[in-house]
Formats: structure tokens, sequence, C-alpha cells
């Protein structure tokens, strides 16, 4: 992932896949926009009056809805029109983690309060790739990637301490830095300051917080060469060991710096030293004028843009195909949004354009640079996100997990590349154990039929603590990668809905309270041979979503074309989460990381 120039357009595409543009065609055609203040291809036309109504839901991140809501009323009121049809939008604020996942579902869980929408305004194109993962998101999501406005990833600090680091001439910061000051206990003493006590690093949950997500990223991978070797993986377990507080976003540091701040400025500085944040972060909280204004330090290596991208989902969406005229009104608005117009409603509120041009009121003065370098970093290899994500979430996440799989006689079948779906699936589950920390609780299980006592599923490793020494002398974990290998698929049948219930109450009786509890189960099949039906499964699960103090949650696993969706979707959805959907060695691959490490969605 070498620097280079921003675009406005990218594409999240693995290869293969519809038409692509050629990239000096499509450079040429963002310079053309830029210049122009316009959408290619798509203009609306201003009518006194105009029939029946074409509609779009703009699902946005909170941080552009206002603005998005405030352009909306104006664009609204010039009566727009496409081909003689009245075309509207309505915006509602949709935190982007959460989004990515539910893209994810067979179909939209439609419910009164939680609409389909027709287009994603995510926080950055980092949340598309990591809904790009799945393969029922991925041809959801369009080639074209407009970015409305940016913001660069910051490292932001109280201005006193940026001070005293050299802000704003001669700072010398990269984003190891954080890592390394956070462990010397005597940083800020060295530096004439005692008072202030140590170096306090606060960081961000990745799986919601953008600047958390975008941060680590450039922590994790410091040459920008696209994979996280084992050098850059023990910079992240420094981060960890070394940061004072792990919130779940930027607003909850910036509401505790806020608070102290009331009180002193001394108070604010024994607050916090540094947190990730956005550029636009910094410029919003000094507009409070706080005692002690924060300052953003852009790392000398570069960071990645928050570049919010319209996206207009295909009718690969179901809900999509089902509303055609939506799509005419979402690219209505867009050229409206990417107007002059909306251009100044981006750059009053602190954010950039796309071509990281700010407003006037970007300066020293108010904690930021007027202009920023070096050039953001390029997200261009699709796994970056994933990968940073699976990496932190093993060495902080505590897990306590039941990892199930199907050893069906289906499971034999063969796949692209000569290799049977159960040789794919092995693969991804040793390559997933061994991402966990030695600390994290993981059990196997398999399932098929026939086991003893006429049971549908067999124990192969019990649920415990990975490091634990086991009675063959070897570690838990080590006993659980020897078990998938040896897996053979020998089973005739698929008890599923057995397998699911007994293995959620295997959780429920080895409950972790200070961890994440939940049950993965790979399947490639329907149910055949359970003792209990679809609706009795589904009164357990409810029972067990209904126990505030034993939720477990089972995230499935659709693998190949003969996995009966639907269902699994149900199942998962009853049960709290979200089911997911994997088809060839890639999506396995990538799903399972998901389901275990990712932001999978518990609701």
């Amino acid at each position: 992932m070498a620097n280079s120039r921003p675009a406005n357009v990218r594409s999240h595409r693995r290869g293969g896949g519809r038409r692509r543009t050629s990239p000096w065609l499509a450079a040429t055609v963002v310079a053309v926009l830029v210049l122009g203040g316009m959408t290619a291809g798509y203009v609306y036309l201003v009518h006194r009056s105009c029939s029946g109504n074409s509609h779009a839901l703009i699902a946005a991140s909170p941080d552009v809805t206002p603005i998005l809501e405030d352009l909306n009323k104006d664009w609204a009121a010039s009566k727009p029109a496409v081909a003689g049809r009245c075309v509207s939008v309505s915006v509602e604020a949709k935190d982007s983690a959460l989004m990515a996942t539910q893209l994810a579902g067979v179909d939209w869980d439609e419910t009164a309060t939680d609409p389909a929408p027709d287009v994603w305004v995510p926080a950055s194109s980092v949340w598309l790739r990591l809904a790009a993962a799945s393969p029922v998101a991925e041809p959801r999501l369009p080639d074209r990637q407009p970015s409305l406005a940016r913001t660069p990833t910051v490292v932001a600090m109280p201005r006193s301490m940026a001070t005293a680091i050299g802000w704003p001439d001669k700072v010398d910061f990269d984003w190891k830095s954080l890592a390394d000051d956070a462990a010397d206990p005597d940083f800020w003493k060295n530096l004439g300051h005692p008072d202030w006590g140590h170096f306090q690093l606060d960081m961000t949950n990745p799986a919601n917080s953008t600047a958390g997500l975008l941060a680590l990223m450039a922590v994790a991978d410091r040459d920008g060469d696209g994979n996280i070797s084992n050098d850059e993986q023990a910079g992240l377990l420094k981060l960890k060991q070394n940061m004072n507080k792990y919130l779940s976003d930027t607003a909850d540091v910036t509401k505790a710096l806020s608070q102290a701040d009331a009180s002193s400025s001394a108070s604010a500085l024994q607050t916090v030293s540094a947190f990730p944040a956005l550029e636009q972060d910094v410029v919003t909280y000094n507009r409070t004028d706080p005692k002690e204004p924060l300052v953003a330090i852009y790392p000398k290596s570069g960071s990645y843009d928050a570049d919010h991208p319209y996206l207009i989902l295909t009718d690969q969406a179901p809900w999509v195909k089902r509303n055609p005229g939506g799509t005419d009104a979402a690219k209505a608005f867009l050229t409206y949004a990417r107007s002059a117009k909306g251009r100044d409603a981006f750059l009053a509120a602190g954010f950039r354009d796309s071509n990281r041009i700010g407003s006037p009121s970007l300066n020293e003065a108010n904690g930021v640079a007027k202009i920023v370098g070096p050039l953001p970093r390029a997200v261009l290899v699709p796994d970056s996100a994933t990968q940073t994500t699976t990496k932190w979430t093993a060495v902080t996440r505590p897990t306590n997990v039941l990892l199930v799989m199907d050893v069906s006689g289906s499971m034999n079948n063969v796949t692209i590349g000569k290799q049977t779906r159960l040789d794919q699936a092995k693969e991804a589950a040793e390559q997933a154990i061994g991402q966990f920390s030695e600390d994290s609780k993981v059990g196997f299980w398999v399932f098929s039929g026939g086991y003893p006592g006429g049971k549908m599923y067999k124990p192969i490793v019990p649920l415990g603590t990975l490091g634990d020494t086991m009675q063959d002398g070897k570690t838990r974990k080590q006993d659980m990668i020897d078990a998938v290998k040896s897996l053979k698929a020998p089973g005739q049948q698929t008890g599923l809905y057995d397998t699911i219930a007994a293995a959620q109450q295997e959780v429920v009786k080895n409950f972790d309270k200070g961890a994440t509890n939940m049950v993965v189960l790979m399947t490639d099949g329907q149910d055949v041979g359970s003792s209990m039906d679809l609706n009795a499964l589904q009164v357990a699960l409810t029972k067990n979503r209904q126990d505030k103090e034993h939720p477990v949650p089972v995230v499935t696993i659709a693998y190949g074309g003969d996995a009966d969706i639907k269902v699994l979707n149900q199942i998962s959805r009853t049960s709290g989460t979200v089911s997911l959907q994997a088809t060839n060695t890639f999506d396995i691959n990538q799903v399972l990381l998901g389901a275990l490490f990712g932001t999978v969605e518990r609701n």
C-alpha cells in the first residue's frame, strides 16, 4: 500500500467481476468532475411541476448526516425531477460498521425502524473493504465510489503537549511513536513536565471507530506493503500493552477530555496525552473554545483518510431491485451534493474536499495544518482492513468461542482447484486457530450424525484456555490444530439443529462474563436427522437471547451452494447475530476470520 495521490473513485474489487475503467481514463474523468463540480453521466433537472415520485434512502455516517440533511432541504425546495418524474431522498444516520455487517445478510432485515437503504455513505472506504470481504455483500457494492468529503486520520494531542514535542515546526512523530512514548514512564518528565504524569495513550475500538481502525491499519502495516509481518504484529501487541484506556469511539475520549477541561487546563493535561482522531474531530472540539485545545499531529509516514464515499447500491441487493426509481433519485442527489454548494457545506464543517483542500479556517490557529502531507495512504490491498481487525482482536478481545464444523459426506465434494470443501474448511480453521492468543478460550466440535448415544455431534477438544497443557503434553491450541488436520467427512447426516442447541448450551455452561461468548458453526448442507425441528430450535435460541446473564449468539456460515442459507439466517438472527456466506477457498478463509475476529453484528 504505497502512498499515492487521492482519487475520487476507487474500486474495491478483488479481480474479475464487472468491466473496469482504465486507470488513465478514470484519472482524467476524476479531474473533470472535480473542476466541474458535477457527477459524470447524470444530470437532474429542476421542474416547476413533475409527476409521481422516485425516492431513495441514504444511510450515512453520523458525522456527515446533518450536512446531508441540510443539503437535502435546499435540494428538495428546488423540486428536482428526472425525466419528468419527481425525485426525493431522505437521510438517516447509520453506523458504518453495522451497515457493513448488515449488507452481508441474505436480504435486509427490515423493520419499521430500520428501512433498507438505496445509498450508503460510510465514513471511509475501509468499511467498504470490510463489507466486500463477504461474497454476499460484494456484488451489492458499486464500482464507482465518488468521495463527498475527506478528513485525514491524525494523532490528537493537547496543544501544550504537542508544543513540548516540537509542534508546529519540528515534530518527528510517526505511528510507531505512539507505543514507544506510552512505554516510557518518564517521557514527560524528561521533557521537563513531571506534573503531566506518564504518556497516556487512549485507543478506540476499530470494530466501530473509523479513526481507531484507520490508525491501527497504519500502525499494523508500517512499511505499507499490504501485509502484517511478525514484527509489525509485535508492534500491535506493544500498543495494546501500553495504552491507557480502550474506549468505544473518539467521542468518548473527547467527552472525558471536555469534562476535565471544564475544571482546568491542568486537569485536561492529566486526562490524555494522545489518541487517534480524524482531523475534523479536532476542528469540532476546538470550536467549543476549550481551555486546552487540541492539535492534530500528522505522522510522517502518512495516514488513511476518512473519504466518505457515496455508494449507490446495485440491483444485486433485493431491496434495490424492488425500488428501481430509487437509483434515479440517488444519482440526482449526488449531483447536488457534489456541486459548489455541497462542497462549501462540507468545508464549513471542517472537512476537506476530494483533493484534500480545506477552507481558510483550517490553520495552525485552529490546531490543524493548512496543507496536509504526505499524501494519503491508498488502500490497495483488499485484505488490509480485515488483517488489521483480525490481528488486533486476537491480541485484545477476551474470547470464549466454540468452533463447530460440518463433517457430513457432502463436505467431500470437490470444488474449484480440485480441493474438497473439507480441505478448504480445514485450511481456514487452522489459520483462524493460529490467530488466537494463548489466553483465549476456544473449543472444537464436529457434527454429522451416528455418534455414541445417538448424538449428532462430537466434542473433539473441550472448551478451555488455548495455552493449557493437555493430557498428551501438548497445548490445547496444538491439539486443536492437530485435530483439524486429521479431519475426515464420513457422515451421512447433517444434524444441524441438535448440534446448534447443544453447542450453545455448552458455551452457556462455560460462560465467561469478561469475554465475547459465541458459537461459530460452518456447514454446507441442510438439517438431516435432528431430533428437534426448526421451530423448537428457535424457541431455545429465543430463550437464551432473553437471558441477559448468559447470551450466546450463534454465527452460522453457509459454505457452498447447497447450504440452506435462508434457514441459517433465521437461526443466527434469532440468536442475536447474523449468518455469513462463503462460496470458495478465498471466501471461507475471510468469512471465518470475520466471524471470529471481525465486526459481526450482535443485536
